[in-house]
């Protein structure tokens, strides 16, 4: 997924929310390189949740990876 921001309405199912270690494992990449990604704007998360380390938390169909 790079920048799949849209402005535009979807549905969200809970079952097509993945957290970062899902995403992580569909990418092969380490979590930290996850973390510069999105701060880079290269990846883009569904939401981040609350806290200073809050999770990110991203719509499974944004991986393509991850429809198999």
């Amino acid at each position: 997924m790079l920048k799949t921001a849209s402005d535009e309405a979807r549905i969200i199912f809970p079952g097509q929310l993945i957290g970062s270690v899902t995403v992580c494992a569909l990418l092969g990449i380490d979590r930290s390189t996850l973390v510069r990604r999105v701060q880079r704007g290269d990846i883009v998360p569904l939401a981040q949740l609350d806290g200073a380390t809050g999770a990110y938390v991203f719509d499974r169909f944004d991986f393509p990876e991850a429809q198999r």
